[in-house]
């Protein structure tokens, strides 16, 4: 399946891929848009999501295949993989699946690990809470434990935002990606063997995928470096983009 794509920036620029996070679309890097126009930036749709239609079931290991096809379609042979929780899970199976096709990572707010037992039973009540309510039910309290405090309180304009990406989502694509996120498979093992460059962002109230997971995936990656984005949650490129946009754009100009 070829994906929707949003190019911007310098067609002649170094390619960066955006992968976005469960449950919005391409899209959500609209705060990185500007801080890379000296790059060729492409924010991808996955299945189900913005503009690319749904196919049900899918695996994360479709998404990769998505992704490749997707950039060979646009004559990108290599790129730079900047994911953000689940882009982030896209982007460490397509390093360890075609490293050659990797030119560096930037993996935002996300985790190696796999789901445990607990997680997977929180997805399937949140199928369930989909299923019979729709995306809107399911998306508002996501949010709320998602963002950091200062971003509810001080930037609501943020999770409007968020909230107007993630509810043009249909029920059965979000439960199609649920499903794909509780049966990923665990990369832990794989971060040794990274060798392009790469770099960790995490907000500094990220609950989801918090900071000890990113440190984890720090340590286990040879030379990858992290960096702490103040006031923010899991979503820190729109939490508070001016700190998120010098991180990635500094990793950006080193390679």
């Amino acid at each position: 399946m070829k994906l929707h794509v949003l190019e911007s920036g310098d067609p002649r620029g170094l390619p960066v891929v955006l992968l976005h996070a469960f449950p919005l679309s391409g899209a959500m890097w609209e705060p990185q848009r500007g801080a890379l126009k000296q790059f060729r930036a492409l924010s991808v749709d996955l299945r189900g999501f913005g503009g690319t239609p749904p196919s049900f079931p899918w695996f994360i290991e479709h998404a990769v295949d998505d992704v490749f096809e997707t950039l060979t379609a646009r004559g990108v042979e290599k790129a730079v993989f900047v994911g953000l929780s689940m882009g982030g899970y896209v982007a460490l199976r397509a390093v360890e699946k075609s490293p050659s096709r990797v030119r560096a990572l930037v993996l935002c707010d996300t985790r190696a690990e796999a789901d445990g037992n607990e997680a997977k039973v929180k997805r399937a009540a949140a199928v369930d809470l989909a299923r019979a309510r729709g995306t809107a039910a399911f998306v508002r309290p996501f949010l709320n434990d998602a963002l950091a405090p200062k971003t509810l309180a001080e930037k609501p304009g943020v999770f409007e935002f968020l909230r107007g990406l993630a509810e043009t989502a249909a029920p059965e694509s979000v439960t199609a990606a649920l499903a794909a996120l509780a049966a990923r498979p665990d990369m832990t093992a794989a971060l040794p063997r990274i060798t392009v460059p790469t770099c960790v962002l995490v907000g500094a109230q990220d609950k989801i995928t918090p900071l000890a997971l990113a440190e984890a995936m720090r340590s286990r990656v040879p030379g990858a470096e992290l960096h702490v984005i103040a006031d923010a949650g899991h979503f820190s490129n729109a939490e508070n983009p001016a700190a998120f946009n010098d991180r990635l754009v500094s990793f950006l100009n080193r390679l």
